[in-house]
Formats: C-alpha cells, structure tokens, sequence
C-alpha cells in the first residue's frame, strides 16, 4: 500500500523531472503564423495550419516553385490558398480529419514528438522537413504512411490544379469544349 510519505516523495520526484525537462527543451516562443500576403478568406484553414502547409509544401513542392524569392512567396501562398479550397471540398468526415491530422501537426508538443520537427515551422530547415516526410511515407505505422499520403494529395493537388504551375510542366490548360462545358 502507498503511504503519504510515498505519495508525496513521488509527487515531488515526477515535478522534477517535468521541470528539468522543460529546461532542456528550450525557452517557450509561440509559432508564428504563416503570414498571409494579401487578404484571402480561407475556408477552413486556421493561422497555425496555414504556417505547417506553407512549411510542408516548399518542401514537397521544392523544384517544381519558382526560384525568384516574390515569386516564390506568390506561389507559395496559392499552394496553401488551394489546399484550402481542396480541403473544403473534402466531404465532411474526411474534411475533419484532415482538420485533426493538421492540428496534430501544428501542436508545439505534437510536432516535436509525432512529426519530429523541433523548430517552429516557420524556422523549420528544408532537411527536417523532408526527414519527417521521409518517415511517415515510409513508415511501418499504416497510420503514419495514410497521414503522409493525405498531406502529398493534397498539397500535390492544390498546386498541380493552379493554372500557374501549368507552365512548368508543359500543360495548356484543359481544352476549351471543357473549359465552356465547366463554366456555362
């Protein structure tokens, strides 16, 4: 049986070590939130979404966005600004998980420990980034390797949808008996 004394002891040791720990993990600074170029109204996406998207695409998107810096910020932000509008596509159930799949992502805790990105996204390097991708993709965990695919489809999706990445790779855009049929 436990005694008080017990109790208290370990109380005592267990407020310790949380109280070590937090020291060795570093002074506490908020994420700063992605930092959106110019008034957009998202549909689902909240600040810290926002920023582990933005963060989670240049890497995925590395090669494939323009090099020039103003550019690259303007394509950037349509990259998230679509994952946005693919996600609120998403029928409610999916759209929901795809919510909680991100917030788990952009939860300081969650992101060192799940995710195993230390910094904040935003101060995150491209090579913790790719890890991490590189982890879940290839993960033994179904769960993992389904979080993975659901961040590569949509981010894959939002960018390869935007007229803007069409040049890139080559494509006019749909024929126009499609472009007049969709937009009647």
């Amino acid at each position: 049986m436990l005694t008080r004394r017990q109790l208290l002891k370990t109380g005592l040791a267990g407020a310790a070590v949380l109280g070590i720990s937090r020291l060795l993990y570093g002074p506490w600074r908020p994420d700063a939130p992605y930092e959106v170029p110019k008034p957009q109204q998202f549909k689902v996406l909240d600040a810290q979404s926002r920023t582990a998207l933005a963060a989670i695409a240049r890497v995925m998107l590395k090669g494939a966005l323009p090099r020039d810096e103003a550019e690259f910020e303007t394509a950037l932000h349509a990259a998230v600004l679509g994952c946005d509008t693919a996600i609120a596509g998403l029928p409610g159930a999916v759209q929901d998980e795809v919510k909680e799949l991100l917030t788990l992502l952009s939860g300081r805790f969650t992101r060192r420990w799940v995710a195993g990105v230390s910094s904040a996204w935003n101060e995150a390097s491209e090579a913790e980034i790719a890890h991490f991708l590189s982890r879940w993709r290839f993960s033994s965990f179904l769960l993992l390797r389904s979080g993975y695919q659901a961040l590569h489809q949509i981010v894959f999706a939002a960018w390869y949808g935007n007229p803007q990445a069409w040049v890139g790779i080559g494509y006019e855009g749909p024929p126009e008996f499609v472009k007049g049929y969709w937009h009647a």
